[in-house]
């Protein structure tokens, strides 16, 4: 993030989230002339959290936000919009692992499960090719799918998840508004007793040096 420059970061976000927005603000008239139109983006994993490129993360996240915003806008006009996660093997692969040889370890252990223990995927081109993408993504444009929108949906290999929508987990109450110290009081009770920082990684300090 230190290292990012306001040129990259805007470029990034230009293609991967305005460019979106784009899209949509001059198809939405030609849309909702027709009985049925849908409206599919692609988002990725990287919104999750991805060290190495924070811009991308970030617009990434956006189109998901963008996403259920359209579905909730354009509904009553006979759109959908839905999203995709895929993720896929093919030549960019290898020049991003080459890109990113130095965050290999970080993204390894802090974008694994919370908590978990690293993945180690079976990276191959059969494994996570982009050929089984394209079905789940026509399939959200048939009218078997006419009851889906503003949902997200990761597709990796042969597997085709629905993610959950964002939902509250814990909620505190207190009557005229929570102090500090009211909130040092929940805290350890009920607002946070079951989290914890999975991302101190004490027992790597061969990734604790800061490099300016």
């Amino acid at each position: 993030m230190w290292r990012f420059t306001e040129e990259e970061w805007d470029l990034t976000v230009g293609v991967n989230l305005k460019g979106y927005f784009a899209m949509i603000k001059h198809a939405v008239p030609h849309l909702v002339q027709q009985d049925t139109s849908v409206i599919i983006n692609t988002s990725s994993g990287s919104g999750f959290g991805h060290p190495s490129h924070c811009a991308y993360s970030a617009a990434k996240e956006g189109v998901i936000g963008l996403t259920r915003t359209a579905a909730r806008e354009l509904g009553r006009f006979g759109v959908r919009c839905n999203a995709i996660r895929p993720r896929a093997v093919g030549a960019s692969t290898a020049e991003y692992a080459i890109r990113t040889a130095r965050w290999t370890d970080l993204m390894a252990i802090t974008m694994a499960p919370r908590g978990g223990a690293a993945p180690t995927p079976d990276d191959t081109d059969e494994a996570y090719a982009p050929r089984k993408i394209a079905p789940m993504v026509v399939w959200l444009c048939t009218d078997a799918a006419r009851h889906v929108t503003g949902r997200t949906f990761h597709i990796s290999g042969d597997i085709v998840s629905r993610l959950s929508e964002p939902q509250r987990e814990v909620a505190v109450y207190q009557d005229g508004g929570l102090t500090l110290d009211a909130l040092d009081a929940f805290s350890g009770r009920h607002l946070t007793e079951d989290l914890a920082n999975d991302y101190l990684l004490e027992d790597r300090p061969d990734l604790q040096v800061f490099e300016p």
